[in-house]
C-alpha cells in the first residue's frame, strides 16, 4: 500500500476510494465545507484547522486523506504527529478533524478514512495512541466502530467526548 490509494476495492465499501490528500483537493473541500457548515456543530478549533488545510496537506507532520465517489472528493480525515515528548521515544497522534459530506454519509466513507488514518498511525512506528475529540453528533459514529468516549467538559452546552485508541508496541 504506497501514497496513492489507500482503501479501494474490497476494503473499502463499494465505489469509495480513500487517498492520501493533494493541495487541489484540500482546494476543493473548504466550498463543500463551507456549504454544509449549518448541517454540523460549529467547532471553532476545527473551523480554524479547516482554513490551514492547503498547507497542511504536504506537511510531513500531518497525515490528511480523503475519500471519493464518482471521482469527487466527498469527506476527508485528518491526523497529525505531535513527535514524542523529552521523556519518551513515542508519540501521540491525534485527529483533528473526520468530516463526510451530508449527501454521502451511510455509504461508508467516514469508516473507511477512520481506518485510513489508524492504518497511517499503526504504520508510523512512533506513534502509540491515536487519539480525537468528538462532539455529540459523532458520537454514534464513533460507538457503532466500537469506540466509546469519556465525557469531558461538563459546563460545556454541546457533549464533548475525549477517545483513544491505544497502537500495538513495535520493537
Amino acid at each position: 500500500m504506497g501514497d496513492g490509494d489507500i482503501h479501494g476495492g474490497g476494503s473499502a465499501p463499494s465505489g469509495i476510494v480513500v487517498r492520501r490528500a493533494t493541495v487541489d483537493d484540500a482546494r476543493a473541500l473548504l466550498p463543500l465545507l463551507a456549504e454544509h457548515r449549518g448541517a454540523d456543530e460549529p467547532d471553532e478549533k476545527v473551523d480554524r484547522y479547516r482554513e490551514r488545510l492547503e498547507s497542511l496537506v504536504e506537511h510531513p507532520g500531518h497525515r490528511i486523506v480523503v475519500a471519493e465517489a464518482d471521482g469527487a472528493v466527498i469527506g476527508y480525515a485528518a491526523a497529525q504527529d505531535y513527535g514524542p515528548a523529552p521523556h519518551r521515544d513515542w508519540s501521540i497522534a491525534r485527529m483533528h478533524d473526520l468530516w463526510v459530506s451530508p449527501a454521502a454519509r451511510g455509504r461508508g466513507a467516514g469508516t473507511a478514512l477512520f481506518a485510513a488514518i489508524r492504518d497511517w498511525a499503526e504504520q508510523h512506528t512512533r506513534i502509540r495512541v491515536l487519539e480525537w475529540q468528538s462532539l455529540d453528533v459523532a458520537a454514534e459514529f464513533y460507538r457503532r466502530l466500537g469506540l466509546a468516549g469519556e465525557r469531558v467538559d461538563d459546563g460545556e452546552p454541546r457533549e464533548r467526548y475525549e477517545l483513544s485508541v491505544h497502537l500495538p508496541t513495535r520493537s
